[in-house]
């Protein structure tokens, strides 16, 4: 019987958690020919989420838990559940039912029997979402696949299920700052793709506000491209052909014409212009920088302050590091 590990990052998630381990324990109960493990990951929430998970962990054998320090973002809650994985195959999830477990014997079936790595699902559509948000989705994937060589299908989540062979890669890339649908897409392995339709959250309230959702976005960018910086070269040589053309024609217009009296418009123009040039330069190369600087620090990805797992579980995610 293999041991399939279920990670669920948790932020705020007070009203749904109860409800999101009933619904997922009917559906595990359907497949008696595996093991199920939750790993829960309390990612600083600010409710009564981590006393909530206490309580499961007491009412069931197969709940564990990991308490962050603060909020260290679903990202490190990710990684960190993934370092506590033992299991054959581990399944990443939302805690808010947006996930629907009742796909988990289909996708199961597609690592267990048909012979595939992963199995991941792309959101086909989604209730209750705004048309600007969606085409915000939608550009952010085009743009996302234009720049970069890792490639990821529209509508591509998180929730997925892997092999152990796929989770130990993902465990080598130890970066600080994640975009893990991007680190799923580039370590490889033959994937699955399955579409679905996710729904309003029955209980609680989402956390991801559109700022957030832009800065993730650019965190994907910024993490698979260096398309950006060769853009800023690019735009560089063009204006320089276009000064250099511009200096000539004045010179030759100066020479038949004589001097004429400077535009302040024309001048204006150019200032703003080259001004706005620099500035959008100098960002894109802040980006890269900041990145640079929080990597080079080394700083652990999380702390635990809490968790259920034992000293023997504890030194084996510790062995992994």
């Amino acid at each position: 019987m293999s041991l399939i590990d279920i990670v669920v990052p948790c932020y705020n998630e007070e009203a749904g958690l109860r409800h999101f381990v009933e619904v997922t324990n009917s559906v595990i109960e359907g497949i008696p020919e595996h093991k199920f493990r939750y790993i829960l990951v309390n990612d600083g929430s600010k409710d009564k989420t981590y006393l909530i998970m206490k309580e499961l962990a007491n009412q069931f054998d197969n709940i564990k838990y990991i308490s962050f320090s603060r909020n260290f973002g679903k990202e490190a809650a990710m990684y960190a559940g993934f370092q506590h994985t033992s299991g054959d195959y581990v399944i990443v999830m939302d805690a808010d039912l947006q996930h629907p477990p009742q796909m988990f014997p289909e996708m199961i079936k597609e690592v267990t029997e048909n012979g595939y790595d992963c199995c991941a699902l792309r959101r086909t559509a989604r209730e209750g979402e705004s048309k600007f948000r969606e085409s915000f989705s939608k550009l952010f994937f085009r743009i996302q696949n234009a720049l970069s060589e890792t490639k990821m299908p529209y509508g591509a989540v998180d929730y997925r299920i892997m092999t152990r062979q796929m989770v130990d890669s993902i465990l080598e890339l130890s970066e600080a700052q994640r975009f893990s649908k991007g680190l799923f897409s580039w370590v490889g392995f033959n994937t699955k793709w399955l579409p679905f339709k996710t729904i309003d959250r029955e209980l609680g309230q989402t956390t991801w506000s559109f700022w957030k959702l832009f800065k993730y976005a650019l965190d994907g960018i910024t993490s698979f491209s260096v398309a950006p910086l060769r853009f800023i070269s690019g735009m560089g040589i063009v204006i320089f052909l276009i000064a250099l053309i511009y200096i000539i024609i004045t010179i030759i217009q100066t020479l038949i014409f004589g001097i004429d009296v400077p535009g302040y418009a024309t001048i204006l123009m150019v200032t703003l212009f080259m001004g706005g040039i620099m500035e959008f330069s100098i960002g894109i190369v802040g980006e890269y920088l900041g990145r640079i600087f929080i990597e080079t620090k080394d700083r652990p990805i999380y702390i635990i302050h809490h968790t259920n797992f034992d000293e023997d579980e504890k030194e084996t995610k510790r062995k992994k590091d």
